[in-house]
């Protein structure tokens, strides 16, 4: 007779979750993304990157392309990332900041008649942008040939430089508007390569005519925009592509 002894091993398992990524497609629609970068918040010139999702992928469109920021760099701003990002000193009325964070892209604009596939804005004389933080235009593009003034300043867009010759809106602080954080956020034609801008992003007329005609508002373009290490740290909380 043989007498078996059975031994119970317990075996304890340690499983790591890892936080899944958010998906900008899935959570924003978004199928074009431009990705702006700097080497840190004080630089006034960076790169950007453009990308289309296209056969499951992110596919390079534009690539590197020099950009100059605001005068003093970028700071973090409400857009539609998580508020947990925004921290520090934020975005504000006359900084000369760009703003850091996801944004959508709102249209464009120009002076002729251009045909894009986004809403397009034809400039004029009387077109101006409202930066009064007391004004209930503040943060909006009017035109004073229908809008009665309520406002003390205003930047005119159909400048004599032609740097707004052809612009891409950027939807900041446009929905539920503060006072005070911000406005009249555009990528725009630069002066030079060493030239920084007031609170927007610029480049060469070239370039941005190339970003223009590959918008497409059906495709729910969004920018991506802040230094370079920052981007590392959010590609650990969003999906975007390498670059």
């Amino acid at each position: 007779m043989f007498k078996k002894t059975f031994f119970l091993f317990t075996v304890t398992m340690t499983t790591v979750c890892s936080a899944q990524k958010i998906d900008l497609r899935k959570e924003f629609g978004c199928e074009q993304l431009i990705i702006v970068t700097s080497a840190d918040w004080q630089a006034i010139q960076g790169k950007m990157n453009v990308y289309e999702w296209k056969d499951n992928s992110w596919n390079a469109v534009m690539k590197n392309i020099p950009i100059t920021l605001g005068r003093t760099g970028l700071a973090w701003a409400k857009g539609l990332q998580n508020s947990k990002w925004n921290t520090g000193e934020l975005k504000k009325e006359g900084d000369g900041k760009s703003p850091a964070g996801i944004f959508r892209i709102g249209g464009l604009f120009g002076y002729g008649d251009l045909e894009t596939k986004m809403n397009y804005l034809k400039l004029n004389q009387t077109t101006f942008c409202v930066d009064d933080t007391a004004s209930s235009n503040y943060n909006r593009i009017v035109d004073t040939a229908t809008v009665s003034k309520n406002w003390n300043s205003a930047e005119k867009m159909r400048r004599n430089d032609d740097l707004y010759k052809y612009g891409v809106l950027v939807d900041y602080n446009s929905e539920n508007v503060i006072e005070g954080a911000g406005s009249c956020i555009f990528i725009h034609i630069w002066r030079g390569n060493d030239q920084p801008t007031l609170g927007c992003t610029a480049m060469t007329e070239a370039n941005i005519l190339k970003l223009i005609h590959f918008l497409n508002k059906e495709k729910k373009p969004l920018l991506v925009q802040m230094p370079e290490k920052e981007l590392q740290e959010f590609s650990k909380e969003y999906k975007l592509p390498s670059h």
